[in-house]
């Protein structure tokens, strides 16, 4: 990446507070850009180094979603045309659209969880408290250890004969390592409702086989200090929320004169091509790796507790949203990996069962396909011994993008618990 020089003027994208607090996005369109030559990508990247823009996504095809301030929408616009670069406008005003999503939420806001909103973390570990009293003896709660601001990182084990099940190989999955990827919490403790029969009973039988064999654990919340804040503050944050510098790393006398950054990338924190694709050196930038490789405290107690019980991971599963893919290692180089055989079957088994529930189509691709990117929690387990790895970016491509309404958390669930079983069963 190319940085500007400090003394060169910009016009940041400038973040006005709503009276309760939330950031606001009004006027803001989101805009997908068309980059199918490297320059072109390389261009756009500059621009977000540089806080003219913000990337949302990349969407497999060659394109890149966008999100642009009012203030900077001609001025990118021209850019846009000087360089010739395609591009069609997904959202007019995403600031209305997220203020209609809070009105929702507050309606639908109830003292019991259930699938037909999204929680806050106190409420998704509290029914994780119920499931548990629910089902002594197949499922237990735990900490796998401390957010930056505090928050418990809750896990959840289930197995048939939880007493003694530690010795069977193990099944992980989690979900919300970027904040701002709802949808991803909720799938995630689908599954968990589904393993302990909670919702879609009539799998039961076919779950009941594979808790014999199997002990799933499930983090559902991989990132909670972002999430929270995502709720609370900013619905678009992305990342932790640790201090992480200076924004255009510009100090003096311990003062950061251009504002101070928080929170690094927990999907570029692993320690694995740590730092060098897919990645900004912008502390401030939504994908700013982080200091050094495991950096941030989820990541670190992910990396502790998957360490600890690597010999027993049988597969490895996380979920992203948006744009449906299902993802395969590894992100970093273009050579394929030595199980990229076994990887394409898997991938073409979940997307058949994906596409069987609701119709949804989901590319089968390796995650380089996507774009190049360095320390993802998919390709660092992979690396640490765990051939079946995967990420699943979830509904949908575009319409919706983050924003995803709450009437799609049960058919996301039920589409990627089906493929999620079969998976399972074929590993």
């Amino acid at each position: 990446r190319r940085f500007l020089l400090p003394g060169v003027c910009l016009v940041l994208m400038i973040l006005i507070r709503t009276l309760d607090g939330h950031i606001s996005y009004k006027g803001y369109k989101v805009v997908r850009v068309s980059v199918t030559k490297d320059a072109d990508r390389q261009l756009v990247y500059e621009w977000s180094d540089s806080e003219r823009i913000r990337i949302l996504n990349e969407v497999y095809g060659g394109f890149l979603d966008t999100l642009i301030s009012p203030k900077q929408y001609d001025s990118v616009l021209a850019l846009l045309n000087e360089h010739s670069m395609q591009f069609k406008i997904l959202n007019d005003d995403i600031g209305a659209d997220l203020e209609t999503e809070q009105s929702n939420d507050l309606r639908t806001a109830k003292n019991s969880f259930d699938f037909k909103s999204y929680h806050s973390v106190k409420d998704l570990y509290q029914h994780l408290e119920v499931l548990a009293k629910r089902h002594p003896g197949r499922c237990e709660i735990f900490s796998i250890g401390k957010s930056y601001e505090g928050r418990d990182l809750k896990a959840i084990r289930i197995s048939a004969d939880l007493r003694n099940s530690a010795s069977k190989p193990m099944i992980w999955v989690d979900g919300g390592i970027h904040a701002r990827e709802w949808v991803a919490h909720t799938t995630a403790q689908y599954i968990v409702d589904a393993l302990l029969g909670e919702v879609e009973a009539h799998l039961t039988p076919r779950v009941e086989e594979l808790l014999q064999t199997y002990q799933f654990v499930v983090l559902p919340m991989a990132n909670p200090d972002g999430y929270e804040y995502s709720r609370t503050t900013d619905r678009l944050w992305r990342k932790t929320r640790k201090p992480s510098g200076c924004r255009d790393n510009i100090e003096i006398n311990g003062e950061c004169l251009r504002g101070r950054c928080f929170g690094s990338d927990p999907n570029r924190n692993f320690d694995v091509d740590f730092g060098k694709q897919g990645v900004s050196k912008n502390p401030c930038s939504d994908v700013y790796p982080g200091e050094n490789a495991f950096s941030e405290n989820n990541t670190q107690a992910m990396r502790d507790y998957l360490i600890k019980n690597i010999r027993s991971i049988k597969m490895y599963l996380s979920f992203h949203s948006y744009t449906q893919l299902f993802l395969k290692p590894v992100g970093y180089t273009q050579h394929p990996p030595p199980d990229a055989t076994l990887h394409n079957k898997i991938g073409f088994m979940a997307q058949r069962a994906l596409r069987s529930i609701h119709g949804k189509h989901y590319q089968n691709i390796r995650s380089v396909e996507l774009y190049p990117n360095s320390g993802s929690s998919q390709d660092w387990i992979y690396h640490e011994g765990v051939k079946h790895a995967y990420t699943v970016e979830l509904r949908d491509t575009g319409k919706y993008g983050f924003k995803l309404p709450a009437n799609q958390i049960i058919p996301t669930g039920q589409e990627n618990l089906n493929a999620f079983l079969v998976m399972v069963e074929n590993i």
